[in-house]
């Protein structure tokens, strides 16, 4: 930990106090530090990582945009869902540069639990459902050429599959000869993944500002089970809906955790897909147009692949991006994400089929 706690209050807008910190060990990217005061939690401070988020002005731009569009929504009654609010440094500045030039940034804290310490069941996938679908629908006024692009074509599959294979071809940890099955699973089902991609570039998929990040481990809930808040918006700029519902699904409805090694243990829950599915179409039917809904079941396959693809990627390269623990971490998460995908395969049609049941009832009501 190389910042002083002791200047807290000297550096940015809070009352002076007697803090201390706990660094809290989920996220694959930034340093995340629970900052307490007298055993009661009162901000996150985050360390940013400028090895991913190369530009903290726009980063924070962005976050601020978002944020303050959201709460004041929230404060007015609009809005069920809280969002993390930039704290402000002594001299105005959204984040502080030290003198080793680390970027730190201090937010809200949301009082609740987070997913890992929920009872995980059908009620919470709904409520993330409802949460992330709010989010959705409470960003819909931002035009999505307000935010910059922080991480250029994030969700993209062209871009993923590409930089899937130029690290095989180049091979740099000397990995590919291990991982000979996983790559020929990737490799066999680009073409199929191609429509949701398709439909994006034609326009009949819109462009909206997203969360791109859309686990439920990024919801807040209250000790009684509601979801009260989303956190994690680094990645928020413009995208399509879908890749919030697929991020989601891909999240919630497996079973086992993200790292499983035994796959057996990896299950595609079709009830809990289900369960977000309808709490995402109550709180997002308003905007979403018939394109978007008809391909929902698909953007879970489709997201589930290209995250399957970026741990393999960071496998092949020797674990450049994401935090890993051990020497095969990515590839286990990577392999989790290919058996996942291939039990949403093995269920598609019934997953069309929960989808129109709820829009059904949805125009019913």
């Amino acid at each position: 930990m190389d910042f002083d706690v002791s200047k807290l209050s000297e550096i940015f807008r809070i009352p002076e106090g007697h803090y201390t910190i706990e660094h809290l060990q989920h996220g694959h990217i930034n340093k995340t530090f629970r900052v307490i005061e007298n055993g009661t939690p009162r901000f996150i401070l985050q360390k940013i990582n400028t090895g991913v988020f190369n530009n903290p002005d726009s980063l924070m731009a962005n976050y601020q945009l978002v944020t303050s569009s959201l709460n004041a929504s929230f404060r007015s009654g609009d809005f069920r869902i809280k969002t993390p609010e930039i704290i402000q440094t002594q001299d105005g500045s959204l984040y502080y540069t030290d003198n080793q030039i680390n970027y730190w940034r201090l937010i809200t804290y949301i009082e609740g639990i987070e997913f890992d310490k929920v009872r995980r069941d059908d009620h919470t996938a709904y409520e993330g459902g409802l949460a992330f679908g709010s989010f959705l629908s409470g960003v819909s006024g931002i035009d999505p050429a307000l935010l910059y692009v922080i991480l250029p074509d994030f969700h993209s599959l062209q871009k993923r599959y590409s930089d899937f294979l130029n690290a095989m071809e180049s091979n740099p940890a000397n990995r590919a000869s291990l991982i000979s099955q996983e790559i020929e699973f990737v490799k066999s089902r680009n073409r199929s993944m191609q429509i949701i991609p398709d439909l994006i570039a034609k326009g009949e998929i819109p462009l909206r500002v997203v969360h791109n990040d859309t686990k439920l481990s990024n919801v807040i809930f209250s000790h009684e089970g509601k979801a009260v808040g989303v956190i994690d918006l680094d990645t928020v700029m413009p995208g399509s809906a879908l890749f919030d519902f697929g991020d989601a699904i891909r999240s919630c409805a497996n079973s086992a955790c993200e790292d499983e090694p035994d796959l057996t243990k990896v299950m595609f829950e079709i009830g809990f897909f289900k369960a977000f599915s309808k709490g995402f179409a109550h709180s997002a039917k308003g905007i979403l147009n018939k394109t978007e809904i008809n391909h929902l079941p698909e953007s879970a396959l489709l997201l589930t692949y290209i995250i399957g693809i970026r741990f393999l990627t960071d496998y092949l390269n020797g674990d450049v991006y994401y935090h890993t623990q051990y020497a095969e971490h990515n590839l286990v998460r990577a392999r989790v994400q290919f058996s996942l995908l291939s039990q949403m395969e093995s269920q598609l049609n019934e997953m069309h089929l929960i989808i129109n049941q709820l829009v059904d009832n949805l125009s019913e009501v």
